[in-house]
């Protein structure tokens, strides 16, 4: 009888042990727990499915508060109102966004805050017995949604784009056209004979142009020697001719004359190939009249030399001879 009542004394006292221990850990765990939240709403224009009460709430993977509310708006039910616990210093701001997230393979959704610079603004408290909003931002799966209903009907107006292109009208037209362009390169391809005579003719024709270029080539240094023998010539004249007008517009005659040679020059060294026959023909007529013009210059200066009295009585007759 008096082992049942010690053992009896020993199981009280361990219940009595294992209640003590369960009320110092919950009094320690309240005790600890001094932070302090605040509630804001959000409002999420897509399904939050996998979400559920006491979700975690994350500032940048940070865990900040926890999902105490879900219900739809009363006021648009196309929205689900959520109420977040954050705690206080949390840095919400004016363009904090919130967003859904999926933790892992779970499928289990979660409250995700981001967004906010530095110049933002602390976000504004409302009036009493409001809550401060939260702006809601689209979820990954969202966006892909999104973008998959884009890329489906960018591939339908590629489809139909498509269907247009390779229509019956279209493949027969390309067909016509390989035909045409069948027929032109045997054409050509039966012409290759007058093509080679044809660029064998080109040579030739270059060949001689280039002949004809040396020929040029050697002509321009002739006048050009011829222009230098003259501009000494009329450089010597000057200095007998400054008194005398005759002199002068013979002088001034000159100077044309070499300017439009030169001019004519200029413009037969400019032209191509297809005016060199021209151009040969016009520098040999150049030449003759440089020789005559050389000629009548010494024989100007020649008279000045046995007549200086030229230059003021002008040219006298010759005598007349016996019986005149």
């Amino acid at each position: 009888m008096g082992a049942k009542v010690n053992y009896t004394l020993v199981g009280l006292f361990v219940i009595a042990l294992v209640g003590a221990i369960g009320l110092i850990v919950a009094w320690l765990t309240a005790a600890t727990d001094t932070r302090v939240y605040d509630r804001y709403r959000v409002y999420m224009t897509e399904s939050v499915a996998g979400l559920v009460l006491n979700a975690p709430v994350k500032y940048k993977g940070v865990d900040v508060g926890k999902v105490v509310a879900i219900q739809l708006d009363k006021t648009n039910p196309d929205q689900v109102e959520l109420i977040l616990s954050i705690e206080r210093g949390t840095p919400i701001l004016q363009d904090t966004i919130a967003t859904l997230k999926i933790q892992g393979l779970t499928g289990l959704a979660y409250v995700e805050l981001s967004g906010g610079g530095p110049l933002s603004q602390p976000l504004a408290l409302p009036a009493e017995d409001e809550l401060p909003v939260i702006k809601a931002g689209p979820s990954l799966l969202a966006r892909l949604d999104t973008g998959l209903d884009v890329a489906l009907a960018q591939f339908n107006n590629l489809s139909a784009r498509l269907d247009t292109l390779l229509s019956d009208k279209n493949q027969a037209a390309v067909s016509r056209t390989l035909e045409n362009l069948g027929v032109i390169t045997g054409a050509v391809a039966g012409r290759s004979d007058s093509i080679d005579r044809t660029l064998a003719n080109l040579e030739t024709v270059t060949a001689a142009v280039a002949g004809r270029a040396d020929r040029i080539s050697k002509s321009l240094d002739y006048v050009a020697q011829t222009t230098k023998t003259s501009v000494q010539v009329s450089a010597e004249l000057a200095s007998l001719l400054q008194r005398g007008s005759q002199a002068v517009a013979v002088l001034e005659e000159t100077a044309r004359t070499f300017s439009q040679v030169g001019r004519t020059i200029d413009q037969a060294v400019r032209k191509s190939s297809e005016d060199v026959n021209r151009v040969a023909g016009d520098a040999t007529a150049l030449i003759a009249r440089l020789r005559r013009l050389t000629e009548d210059l010494d024989r100007l200066s020649r008279e000045l030399e046995r007549n200086p009295g030229m230059l003021l009585f002008g040219k006298q007759p010759g005598r007349r001879g016996p019986g005149e």
